[in-house]
């Protein structure tokens, strides 16, 4: 593993496994294929408008769509902000308020259910999209629900990441009773991951 970026951190064309999701139908995905998924999903958010430093709350269980959202999310040089899917409302509320997220990706049905994110990334007029696995054509579809602030602001370009770039932001519980966001670049991230990788 090598680079400073989350873009180049593995093997674009490698045959070997990057994935398994287990389950009921386990799904297995190489690096060649993930690269191939989020660099589709990349040029999806940027069609949506999705721009530099724009934060992309997820607030989606554990699996490929996460995955795949996530690290496009960073090439696109955007803000990945993971949120628990179990958050209330007001949880939500707080988090997307406070990174001025653009985009809130959900799970499929989510927005029909007007969930807890849902309701809140609307209240913040955050676009809304359901982020989900399509098994039959081995993609993760971006299926919007809203444009939110995001409307007429389409059809960017597909960008590099940085090594500088925040690639995410996590909070922490912070000792003022009020969650703290610490930002993390793709180079913090990549050098963790190196340092793992031995």
């Amino acid at each position: 593993m090598s680079g400073t970026t989350l873009s180049n951190a593995f093997p674009g064309s490698d045959n070997a496994t990057a994935v398994i999701i287990p389950g009921p139908t386990p799904l297995t995905v190489s690096y060649g294929e993930l690269t191939s998924l989020i660099s589709s999903f990349q040029s999806k958010l940027a069609q949506l408008g999705i721009t530099p430093q724009s934060a992309v709350s997820i607030a989606l269980p554990n699996t490929i769509e996460f995955i795949v959202s996530f690290l496009a999310s960073s090439w696109q040089r955007a803000i990945a902000a993971p949120l628990n899917s179990a958050y209330k409302q007001e949880e939500f509320e707080f988090y997307i308020d406070d990174l001025k997220s653009a985009l809130a990706l959900v799970p499929k049905g989510e927005f029909a259910k007007d969930g807890p994110a849902v309701r809140a990334a609307r209240k913040y007029q955050a676009a809304i999209a359901e982020c989900y696995w399509d098994g039959n054509k081995r993609e993760v579809v971006l299926e919007v629900k809203d444009q939110g602030k995001l409307k007429g602001k389409g059809g960017q370009k597909v960008e590099k990441a940085q090594p500088d770039d925040v690639a995410l932001v996590l909070h922490t519980s912070g000792t003022t009773g009020r969650p703290k966001a610490v930002p993390l670049t793709h180079r913090n991230l990549t050098r963790t991951m190196s340092t793992q990788d031995h």
